[in-house]
């Protein structure tokens, strides 16, 4: 018998820039920017769960947990990569403040690429989710 994990609880940080300076613009439209960031004593608690289908819920908050949210983008854009015909249960508790800049949407996003790799042993290295969360938002690989 091959013992699979039904759960897995990430604790994604929030972050603060230290500096940031534009340094221009892109041929996509974004700013090239020069940043300096930190990750503080601040976090998101991501629990996922096994599931056939895909549900997102943030109890408590105001952000609407649907297909346009980070975490539920980083859940299917894992499961396209990977190409694994499952699912996943997940439940936030959002302790970041909402649109403050400090993250908490990339964290929570990075947290549900780090947690999947985890939960199904997909074992993707840190540049492949890196770059999975890079399609989602360009703080994500840094969360």
């Amino acid at each position: 018998m091959v013992y699979q994990k039904q759960l897995v609880v990430v604790l994604a940080p929030a972050k603060l820039n230290l500096s940031l300076d534009v340094a221009g613009l892109l041929p996509n439209g974004y700013h090239d920017l020069d940043m300096v960031m930190q990750t503080i004593d601040l976090y998101e608690r991501i629990t996922l769960r096994r599931s056939a289908d895909l549900t997102l819920r943030l109890p408590g908050s105001f952000v609407p947990p649907n297909d346009k949210n980070t975490a539920y983008k980083a859940a299917v854009a894992f499961f396209h990569y990977t190409g694994l015909l499952a699912g996943v249960d997940i439940t936030i508790q959002k302790h970041v403040p909402v649109r403050a800049g400090m993250a908490g949407g990339s964290a929570d996003a990075a947290g549900v690429l780090v947690g999947l790799n985890e939960l199904y042993n997909a074992q993707l290295s840190m540049s492949e989710l890196c770059a999975i969360g890079a399609g989602i938002g360009a703080d994500v690989p840094f969360a």
